[in-house]
């Protein structure tokens, strides 16, 4: 089959490798139809991953068809459509029984090696799901797959923050760092109710977050925009969603008294100068949401189908399967917003 394949940093391949095939009874065999790139895979891209092997095949954003399944699987049949959860998880580990999947302690991620058990990932033309049961959801036949894909992880991601941050119907929301994951986070934002302050440099990001229904401004401009809006209180909840430590020092700043920090961006900083002064004074919350597909994944797709909500909305550019290379150059030059590849 052709999959696409890390095999140093910068160096991304479309290579001919063996077929996946059930090697436990609980797996199975989903011929993808749609996948996409995501930030997280920009990480051994750039060689920042710890011990990711070269050979690693990308991708944990994907949905497509099952074709075969193990003697194991009770929830799934040949033929029916599916999502992948981007993280696998064991089920039994105190964390699962407690319902927090996303800290199972036998957790792996499509796509990833080094830093996490060797699970390669959906950017390809079949991908071997281990334990099928937990890992995948039935996509409704009026959903897309374009739609879909994004359910897998940056939707249920976005979402999490601003279910996390207590968003509710007329607060005001800033969301610093408009990449996938902001938007995602503005689109959840806005079908809550709220009135949101998208701040992000790039244009073309900022009139995506228009067209979601936010108010789009610049870093410079924030700090106005939320005044104005607020009467100079600061914002509700504000969701940092880039993963840099300028942008959740500004975070901290636009927030009110007692209000809300909720970050999503990827941090990895271990000495990050947090201002115990500026905390302790304005009495802030921060608070760190990784996507939880697995609880949130069924909602979500209940509110594409039922509910107007429309995640594909945001994607740039549709390229196939074949043309990855150019299509991980471009997003990582940030030419393209959302990529979704099709095999």
């Amino acid at each position: 089959m052709k999959a696409v394949v890390l095999v140093g940093p910068g160096d991304v391949q479309v290579l001919d490798v063996p077929d996946p095939v059930i090697s436990e009874p609980g797996d199975a065999i989903v011929e993808v139809t749609a996948t996409a790139i995501c930030g997280a895979d920009l990480f051994p891209y750039h060689g920042h991953t710890p011990g990711f092997e070269s050979g690693t095949v990308l991708g944990h954003e994907f949905v497509g068809v099952v074709r075969e399944v193990g003697p194991d699987v009770r929830t799934f049949r040949p033929g029916q459509r599916v999502v992948n959860s981007s993280m696998i998880r064991d089920g039994s580990c105190p964390s699962c029984r407690a319902g927090r999947p996303t800290q199972c302690d036998g957790r792996a991620l499509f796509g990833y090696s080094g830093v996490y058990p060797r699970l390669d990932g959906g950017q390809a033309e079949l991908v071997r799901i281990p334990a099928a049961d937990l890992s995948l959801g039935a996509i409704p036949d009026d959903v897309s797959d374009e739609a879909a894909v994004f359910v897998a992880d940056i939707l249920p991601t976005g979402y999490g923050a601003v279910v996390r941050g207590g968003v509710q119907a007329g607060d005001l929301v800033a969301v610093v760092g408009c990449g996938p994951v902001g938007l995602m986070a503005v689109l959840s934002a806005v079908h809550l109710g709220a009135r949101v302050i998208a701040v992000d440099g790039i244009p073309e990001r900022a009139g995506l977050a228009e067209a979601l229904g936010a108010e789009a401004v610049s870093i410079d401009g924030a700090r106005d925009a939320i005044d104005d809006a607020s009467g100079g209180i600061g914002a509700d909840v504000v969701v940092e969603a880039a993963g840099a430590p300028a942008a959740l020092d500004a975070a901290l700043r636009l927030a009110r008294g007692r209000g809300m920090v909720s970050v999503v961006g990827a941090h990895f900083e271990p000495d990050f100068p947090l201002d115990n002064l500026h905390m302790f004074e304005h009495e802030l919350t921060l608070r760190f949401t990784i996507g939880d597909p697995t609880n949130d994944r069924d909602g979500l797709l209940d509110l594409i189908a039922n509910h107007g909500m429309d995640p594909s909305a945001i994607v740039t550019h549709r390229m196939p399967l074949a043309d990855a290379a150019e299509a991980y150059r471009m997003f990582d030059a940030r030419e393209a917003t959302k990529i979704v590849m099709t095999t």
